[in-house]
């Protein structure tokens, strides 16, 4: 930030996860402590890791978030929807519910990822249409004949809900906005970019309102077997405890469905309308690996302190994976970025509790950490065997930060794909 731009503030949250929906389940998460992971069933269940977490939210009650005879859920994947969901929390959290008003000066930045929706429609359909003939014991025929029966299977809104920009456009239109649209994809650190780019946005004049985060929805057969095949999972143990950041026996972690969003805005602007300022932003950092280098962790110290340059945070939101290499390197990295003072933090990872919720987690856990932060919510705090390289980390997992006006939280979102990117907040406005 230079002195010359304006000061952006937070004014509201929004939270879906498999803790429910809203401030009032992150707090309830938090101070109970349960985990929402579960053994999957069906077809999912045969595809590792077989588990995780998801939002147990009935159809009927999405148009308590958005309006769906507007938001057709035929043009949204189940991201889109999560965002949307979020959103909607966010709105009304943020004071600021749609009216029927739309806003040049106003838009919305999404990070999220490619996850091919499920086209079981589509190949019933082609089922239909190309079968092999009776006694035949190879090859297929296309009956013409079939093709009504088949169009009933198929529609174009399954293709159309695909498009990558979907989850920003249908954000922008829930809330009437016509300024800048985005979706970000490719990193599971798009959730955190998405607002560090709102941020950028309001301080470049491009708009005074954003709102900004991520959402995801992992369960995907195609996507779980990628992450697989990069040792993502956790293989071992009963669901309930199988997530251990930082724990010297940890193996992996377990996919979860979630969206967080945040309300960011000019400062003046939020005072003018009267809104309740929850946050400051005081920095962002983003890095990226360079493809074949070796320089993971520094990379890493360059992105934290990018965010905190000149102050030690009171409450820090790691990923908190429970990946033995991906631990080790994000504990590495905050302590070499703020040493010995990361004894006075608290830390907030949700990801034991609704799992890994690729390019929302980052935005997930700093909404959690920002309500402990601020005071709003106490963590159940966590006691763990840690491994030796994770032991600065795992003793903040056992211990509060500081609260109350003037606290200061620092998130961040360490990619396996090399970009990484922190945002820091100071409680009050």
């Amino acid at each position: 930030m230079t002195a010359a731009s304006p000061r952006v503030v937070v004014t509201g949250v929004g939270f879906a996860s498999a803790l429910g929906v809203g401030r009032d389940a992150v707090r309830t998460g938090l101070e109970q402590g349960s985990t929402c992971l579960l053994d999957l069933e069906e077809r999912l269940a045969r595809v590792p890791p077989g588990a995780g977490a998801v939002l147990d939210l009935p159809r009927k009650e999405f148009r308590n978030y958005f309006d769906t005879r507007v938001l057709r859920l035929s043009t949204m994947t189940r991201q889109t929807t999560l965002g949307c969901i979020a959103a909607g929390d966010l709105l009304v959290d943020a004071g600021c519910p749609p009216n029927g008003t739309e806003y040049a000066d106003k838009g919305a930045y999404l990070g999220s990822f490619i996850v091919p929706p499920d086209f079981a429609k589509q190949v019933k359909a082609v089922r239909i249409l190309a079968h092999r003939p009776d006694g035949e014991d190879t090859g297929y025929v296309l009956d013409d004949a079939r093709l009504d029966e088949a169009m009933k299977m198929a529609s174009a809104f399954d293709f159309l809900r695909a498009l990558p920009n979907m989850p920003s456009a249908h954000l922008s239109i829930q809330a009437g906005y016509q300024g800048p649209a985005c979706t970000y994809l490719g990193s599971d650190s798009s959730g955190m970019q998405a607002m560090g780019m709102a941020v950028g946005a309001i301080q470049s004049g491009l708009a005074t309102a954003m709102i900004a985060g991520g959402a995801f929805f992992p369960f995907q057969e195609v996507h779980l077997a990628w992450q697989e095949s990069r040792g993502l999972w956790a293989d071992a143990g009963p669901v309930a405890q199988r997530v251990r950041p930082y724990a010297a026996d940890r193996t992996g972690t377990l996919p979860g469905e979630g969206a967080a969003l945040f309300y960011f805005e000019e400062r003046e602007a939020a005072l003018a309308r009267g809104a309740t300022i929850l946050a400051e932003v005081v920095g962002f950092g983003q890095r990226f690996v360079t493809p074949g280098g070796d320089d993971d962790l520094s990379v890493r110290v360059d992105t934290l302190r990018a965010a905190l340059p000149d102050a030690a945070p009171d409450w820090i939101a790691p990923l908190g994976l429970g990946h033995p290499e991906l631990d080790a390197l994000e504990a590495q990295a905050y302590q070499r970025a703020f040493g010995d003072s990361l004894g006075q933090s608290g830390l907030v990872t949700l990801v034991p509790q609704i799992g890994y919720c690729g390019p929302a987690a980052g935005p997930l856990n700093l909404v959690a950490a920002l309500l402990a932060a601020a005071g709003e919510a106490s963590p159940k705090r966590t006691e763990v065997l840690a491994d030796e390289n994770c032991s600065a980390l795992a003793r903040a997992m056992g211990q509060a930060g500081k609260s109350g006006p003037g606290s200061v939280v620092l998130g961040s979102s360490f990619s396996l794909d090399g970009v990484h990117a922190a945002l820091a907040l100071r409680v009050g406005g």
